[in-house]
């Protein structure tokens, strides 16, 4: 929610009237594209210069992201490219003499349409989403379990003069049975005859 508490607004559909002015407007810059690129390439094959994407960009200032949006223009700079043309005579023949190259195989995701992958994108997300989750909650319990076990152990050092006691009274316990009549001081054990 946003902070000053409006709702967001809701999104406009475009009327069919501006889709279809929008197409045109869109094809009609195409063109345009085309056409310079054209024109460019016209002249710089009468200058004699090699076709490039740079020599392009100065002759007519059309950069190389205006031509690969465009699939016309591509294909135009494609088929006039100074480096591309000898590039395909060389493929040409180095196909002919390596049959067996092949290319790599496509990325099955790139055949999907956006609805699709937004909507498994969303699914992989929540899973993303619990299992952090689970793990914070496994991180909490540990936590907890450690913060125990150090109590407990605290607890064991507090007790551990009991535990001297007890097992001194076991002894003396053990000894007696075995023998003698055995007593605790603070000296140690003393034996009485008796």
């Amino acid at each position: 929610m946003r902070a000053n508490g409006r709702k967001p607004a809701a999104a406009r559909v475009p009327s069919d009237a501006q889709l279809a002015a929008l197409r045109q407007s869109t094809t009609a810059r195409k063109q345009a594209t085309v056409e310079r690129l054209r024109k460019a390439i016209d002249a710089l094959k009468a200058k004699k210069q090699q076709i490039s994407v740079q020599t392009i960009y100065e002759e007519c200032g059309l950069r190389y992201a205006a031509i690969h949006r465009n699939p016309e223009a591509l294909a135009l700079f494609r088929a006039s490219s100074s480096h591309l043309v000898a590039q395909k005579k060389q493929s040409r023949h180095k196909r002919n003499t390596d049959e067996e190259t092949k290319l790599p195989a496509r990325d099955a995701l790139l055949s999907y349409k956006k609805p699709l992958l937004v909507a498994r994108l969303r699914v992989v997300q929540q899973q993303l989403q619990e299992a952090q989750q689970q793990q914070a909650i496994l991180v909490e319990a540990s936590l907890k379990r450690e913060a125990r076990i150090a109590e407990l152990e605290a607890r064991l050092a507090e007790l551990e003069p009991y535990r001297t006691f007890v097992e001194q009274v076991r002894r003396d316990m053990q000894s007696e049975e075995h023998g003698g009549r055995w007593t605790t001081n603070d000296l140690g054990p003393k034996k009485h005859d008796g």
